[in-house]
C-alpha cells in the first residue's frame, strides 16, 4: 500500500513539474509568437494593399477592416479577413479593396485542402488573376457570363470556395464603404438647408437640416406617420447624437429601429443633396 502511495505522490509531483515547466516555457515564448504572428500580419495587408503606407484597425460591429491610408493620410482602400468551407476544412483568406470597387490583392493564409490538387490555390497564377476584378467578375470563364477566372483543373471545390470569400468580402466592403459615407459625408456638404426622405416604420420620414462650415446645425422634421410611443424615443434620442457626434454613425432606438432607420435615412437624404459634385 505505502508503494503504491508513494508512487502515486511521485507521478503527481513529477505531473505538476511538467504542467509547471510548461506554464513557464509559455509564458516566455508567448511574446515572441505574437510578435512574429503581428509581423506576418503586416506583411500580409501590405502585399493586398501595396499602395498604402500605414494600416488602422476599424471595428464596425463584428468585422474588422484595416483601413489603408496613402501619403497625406489619405484613403486608398481597406484590408479584410475572411474564411471558407474548402474541399477539406476552412480555408483562410485575406483581400485588399482599393476605393474604386476593385480588388487589389489576394493571399491564402491557411488551408488543409488536398495536395496537388486544391492545395495549388496557394500558387501565385491563381490569386493574381482576381486583382482588379470586381464583384460582378468573380465567377468562372467556363461557365459563362461575365466570369473572368480560371479554375483549378481537378479542384473546383477549392477554388469556388475561393471565389465564395471573395464574394462574401465584397459584401463587407459594400458595408464599410456605407459606414465611411456616414462618418465622413459631412467634409463633401455646402453650406446650406436641405430636405430628405427616409422610410420609416408607418410611412415617409422627411426632414430639413442645415449645414454650416461642414457642421450640422439644425435637425426638423418636417412630417411622420411613427407610432406615437417609440417615435417620441426616436426623435429625442437621434437628431442630438447626431448633433454631438457630428455623423451619422448612431444607434438606433431599441424596439424602434424601423422608425430610427428611417430618420437617419431622412437626414442622410437631405446631406446628400447638399453634397459638392
Amino acid at each position: 500500500m505505502n508503494k503504491i502511495i508513494l508512487k502515486s505522490l511521485v507521478l503527481a509531483v513529477t505531473a505538476s513539474l511538467a504542467a509547471w515547466g510548461l506554464s513557464l516555457t509559455y509564458k516566455k515564448t508567448k511574446p515572441r509568437i505574437d510578435a512574429y504572428a503581428e509581423q506576418e500580419a503586416k506583411k500580409a495587408r501590405k502585399e493586398v494593399l501595396p499602395e498604402a503606407v500605414d494600416f488602422e484597425l476599424m471595428n464596425v460591429g463584428k468585422e474588422q477592416y484595416f483601413v489603408g491610408y496613402g501619403n497625406k493620410k489619405k484613403v486608398v482602400g481597406v484590408v479584410m479577413k475572411t474564411k471558407t468551407q474548402g474541399y477539406s476544412g476552412k480555408i483562410e483568406m485575406i483581400m485588399g479593396f482599393n476605393m474604386k470597387g476593385e480588388i487589389e490583392g489576394l493571399k491564402i493564409l491557411n488551408q488543409t485542402e488536398t495536395p496537388g490538387l486544391g492545395s495549388r490555390i496557394l500558387e501565385p497564377w491563381f490569386s493574381k488573376q482576381f486583382t482588379k476584378l470586381k464583384v460582378e467578375d468573380l465567377g468562372f470563364k467556363k461557365e459563362g457570363g461575365q466570369g473572368k477566372l480560371e479554375g483549378i483543373t481537378a479542384a473546383t471545390i477549392s477554388s469556388r470556395a475561393v471565389v465564395n470569400g471573395a464574394k462574401k468580402l465584397f459584401t463587407s466592403y459594400g458595408e464599410f464603404l456605407e459606414y465611411l459615407k456616414k462618418i465622413e459625408i459631412l467634409e463633401l456638404v455646402r453650406d446650406g438647408s436641405y430636405t430628405g426622405e427616409g422610410k420609416g416604420f408607418s410611412g415617409p420620414i422627411t426632414v430639413a437640416v442645415t449645414v454650416r462650415n461642414h457642421q450640422i446645425v439644425k435637425i426638423a422634421v418636417l412630417s411622420q406617420q411613427e407610432v406615437v410611443e417609440y417615435w417620441t424615443k426616436v426623435k429625442e434620442k437621434i437628431p442630438q447624437e447626431i448633433l454631438e457626434k457630428q455623423n451619422m454613425d448612431v444607434d438606433m432606438v431599441s424596439g424602434a429601429s424601423q422608425s430610427s432607420e428611417g430618420l437617419v435615412g431622412a437626414i442622410m437624404d437631405a446631406l446628400e443633396k447638399g453634397v459638392e459634385r
